[in-house]
């Protein structure tokens, strides 16, 4: 990019005089063009009546199969493409002259630097620029989308000061649309002044992965994205296109004033904003409309400014030689840059290294110096029987392993303490006396247990059952567990024995509060503990153990068993005696019901008569209830037990007076 002063804005007065109506296009390349065509008229290949023979090396063959061989060659490939550049061919000798030192550097490519570039007014064309001269022969570019419409169209046919004055002079009313990525930025501007602008963003795009929602839908078929981003993102899809057409539909105005339309929409979905739908917002066919011609940033307000800036700029030269030079120079710098950053070692590995006299190690340059410098006296050489000695040396031992030799240093072992060796010696003593208690050997708790009692023969005060005692009641494990938890959740009843004879208190509790008995569910280890219990009632506190005491024998189980038997029988011959006089007693009732009432009076007098000494049972007339220790109801020498009786049985028998 050449400097911002280079540049004149192209609506002031200084440039419209500049713009005059003989302006041109200007022929950048003329005088190259011009050498090649007199080249060309120079040199033209040999055209021989023999069909057997090769025009751009002017040989000759005697049969087909040497022709075809021929056009396989370099040479051959090298004369055409010098007939191309309109260069005379060169003979088979002188290419292999070329050849062997090096001056081919390419065949199928160029050999120069200069045939590998293109020729300049490519170079604008693809820049989006175009040169044109004015009838003083001054020579400015600016960019061609400012005069032409597209690039099909012939710069030799389109009337250029014409195209100026409508565009740019006359009217200088321009307008700039941004679209991507969510990102809309529009303004309307008349000259440098902006008319109206605004700028919006909506999140359209998936994070970390580009792409518009649309793009992946179509991608996916009919099996879209569900997820809250994938909604979020179709919805501001469709915010995006009402917000943009809302926006250009308020500005129909002003847009119809504007000589020209400048808009960058990459993708299809950012063109469809602009040109889908029924009723686009923009027209295709409309001769005001053009893309930037050049790489722009994120679709921001301070963005379109600068785009404009850069449309309505051109770059003024003082004639066609000052362009070239200057142009030329320009391209150049690119490709230097482009060049700068790819990494390149300088070295030409086709060709040997060259051979480079260099000062032994170990001499200083000072005396590689003077004997350069005494090349001509003569160096006289000594013989001297030395004698060496190898007692000083002593083997060096090397206990870096290859990977700490490899890393250049070596970790220093950490020294453990007293107190830790002890810590770990205890910790292994105590896992070892967990697996034999786990696999039930009492034999190896037995030597456990005299090599402790060795340890303490100095001293005749501490006995065998005060050492079990504190050995046996030792905490085992992180979770509190002793020697009798440990035997009773394994349910080893043979070590439980052992251990209870051997002063192990079942009373322990470990962190959870559970004894030996609480921690087992094996009903032969809990009869272990209680028959422990029974026949050692007072040698430990066996409620705080939680061993019932209570518990009977065999035999008294059974004894209680057959008493609990015999009760139950007992019971159930009284119950059915119960019942057998209840029933007996529903049956003279029900018979005395069914009797009529002279029976009834009858047998209660009959009874009367038999039971004069004793007791009478007298029975209700209407429910045969006994009535004995109560006042009958009576009416027509007839008793009842209540009153609800009497009216029911007066209801039955309806005397008629």
């Amino acid at each position: 990019m050449v400097s911002k002063a280079d540049f004149e804005v192209i609506f002031n007065d200084t440039f419209n005089e500049l713009f005059d109506e003989f302006v041109t296009p200007a022929l950048l390349d003329a005088g190259h063009a011009i050498e090649n065509v007199e080249k060309l008229n120079n040199w033209m290949p040999k055209v021989t009546a023999n069909a057997l023979s090769c025009s751009y090396c002017r040989e000759s063959f005697l049969n087909v199969q040497q022709q075809r061989e021929h056009y396989k060659l370099d040479w051959h490939r090298y004369n055409l493409k010098q007939s191309l550049q309109g260069k005379e061919p060169i003979a088979e000798e002188d290419f292999n002259l070329r050849t062997e030192n090096d001056e081919v550097s390419s065949i199928s490519g160029s050999d120069s630097e200069e045939d590998e570039q293109d020729s300049l007014e490519n170079i604008a064309t693809a820049q989006g620029k175009i040169f044109l001269e004015n009838a003083k022969g001054q020579v400015f570019s600016m960019y061609r989308g400012v005069l032409m419409v597209d690039k099909k169209e012939d710069p030799s046919k389109v009337d250029f000061f014409k195209r100026f004055r409508q565009n740019c002079s006359d009217n200088k009313q321009w307008t700039i649309l941004m679209l991507g990525g969510g990102h809309f930025a529009g303004a309307i501007f008349n000259y440098l002044t902006p008319i109206v602008h605004k700028t919006f963003h909506c999140y359209t795009v998936r994070a970390g992965q580009g792409g518009s929602q649309s793009g992946r839908d179509n991608k996916s078929g009919g099996s879209h994205p569900k997820s809250a981003g994938a909604s979020l993102r179709r919805y501001n899809e469709q915010a995006l296109i009402d917000h943009v057409r809302s926006i250009l539909v308020s500005w129909t105005q002003e847009m119809k004033k504007s000589s020209l339309v400048f808009y960058r929409a990459s993708g299809p979905y950012n063109k469809g904003v602009l040109f889908g739908g029924k009723e686009p917002v923009l027209d295709r066919a409309d001769i005001r409309l053009r893309t930037i011609p050049f790489s722009t940033g994120r679709a921001t307000y301070s963005e379109v400014k600068r785009v404009h800036l850069e449309l309505c700029s051109a770059q003024v030269y003082g004639s066609l030689n000052a362009a070239v030079s200057r142009f030329s120079k320009h391209t150049l710098l690119e490709k230097d840059e482009r060049k700068s950053k790819t990494k390149s070692c300088g070295i030409n590995r086709a060709k040997s290294r060259e051979v480079v006299d260099r000062p032994l190690p170990g001499l200083d340059s000072l005396e590689v110096e003077e004997d350069i410098a005494n090349t001509d006296e003569e160096i006289c050489f000594g013989n001297e029987n030395l004698e060496i000695s190898f007692k000083d040396l002593e083997e060096f031992g090397d206990s870096l392993s290859p990977d700490q030799r490899a890393r250049g240093q070596m970790k220093k072992r950490q020294r453990k303490s007293k107190t830790q060796k002890l810590k770990e010696k205890e910790e292994a003593r105590k896992k070892y006396v967990i697996d034999t208690i786990t696999k039930g050997n009492s034999l190896i708790l037995e030597d456990l247990l005299r090599e402790r009692l060795n340890t303490f023969q100095s001293s005749t005060t501490i006995s065998r059952e005060e050492v079990s005692s504190d050995f046996f009641n030792e905490v085992l494990d992180e979770r509190g567990n002793s020697y009798l938890h440990l035997a009773a959740m394994n349910e080893h009843e043979e070590l439980l024995n052992y251990l209870l004879s051997n002063n192990a208190d079942p009373c322990l509790k470990n962190k959870e509060q559970k004894t030996p008995y609480s921690c087992t569910t094996s009903k032969l280890s809990r009869d272990v503990l209680r028959k422990f219990a029974r026949e050692h009632p007072e040698k430990y506190n066996y409620n705080k153990a939680q061993i019932p005491l209570n518990v009977l024998t065999e035999e008294q189980m059974a004894e209680k068993k057959r008493a609990q038997k015999k009760i139950k029988k007992e019971k159930e011959k009284e119950k059915k005696k119960e019942n057998y006089l209840k029933l007996k007693e529903e049956n003279e009732k029900e018979r005395f019901i069914n009797l009529s009432d002279r029976e009834k009076r009858a047998l209660a007098a009959e009874r009367r008569i038999l039971n004069t000494q004793g007791k009478v049972i007298a029975r209700c007339f209407l429910c045969g209830s006994d009535m004995a220790g109560k006042v009958p109801f009576e009416y027509l020498e007839n008793r009842f037990c209540s009153i609800d009786c009497l009216k029911s049985h007066r209801m039955k028998n309806i005397i008629n007076i």
